[in-house]
């Protein structure tokens, strides 16, 4: 008497071989090995495609099994993957949502610029007053430029982001536009006090 392929013994009493704990069933390295009644099964572990005898990476990035957010970057490696939000987004990969670079400042404006919100991203863009590229302002001196539209009777002062106008002695008006002062002479004339311009 002989036993059977898969089990051992002297033939009157025979046995099963555990061929996975033997290395004997020649599963894959990424295979799962399991022990059956004179045998054994090979079965190509997740993330992996193949009959368990050959079993070879499976690229879940690339067949679109993944499931990652559009927002989100797939990487692959061997037997699995990661989802990773982009920059401008936050989340677990998986769902990815828009971060809000002004309300957590994070944008990088300069104080003295306005900060709006992108889907992805911000802009920054500096206030009226200020120039430069939003990151970095400095004051226009509208006095210096020119471009405060004082009247010419009128004194500019710079600000920071501003100026002002003011009327010069002897003018009136809002700086913008100023008028001269008249000056009034009373006289007493036949008994009765006039006034000239």
């Amino acid at each position: 008497c002989a036993c059977k392929i898969g089990f051992k013994g002297d033939g009157k009493l025979c046995t099963d071989v555990d061929e996975c704990a033997a290395g004997a069933a020649g599963c894959h390295k990424d295979a799962k090995c399991a022990n059956t009644a004179g045998g054994a099964t090979c079965t190509c572990l997740p993330g992996f495609v193949g009959d368990g005898k050959v079993c070879a990476d499976m690229d879940e990035c690339a067949n679109g099994t993944a499931g990652c957010d559009k927002n989100a970057t797939c990487t692959n490696a061997p037997g699995t993957f990661s989802c990773a939000c982009k920059a401008g987004y936050g989340g677990t990969g998986k769902v990815c949502a828009d971060i809000d670079e002004c309300a957590m400042s994070t944008a990088g404006c300069d104080k003295n610029a306005i900060c709006t919100n992108t889907i992805g991203g911000a802009t920054c863009a500096c206030k009226a007053g200020f120039s430069g590229n939003g990151k970095s302002c400095i004051d226009v001196d509208e006095c210096a430029t020119g471009t405060a539209g004082c009247a010419v009777s009128a004194t500019c002062v710079n600000s920071a982001g501003s100026f002002t106008c003011t009327c010069k002695p002897g003018y009136t008006g809002d700086g913008k536009t100023c008028v001269t002062l008249k000056t009034v002479v009373y006289a007493y004339v036949g008994g009765v006090v006039q006034g000239f311009a």
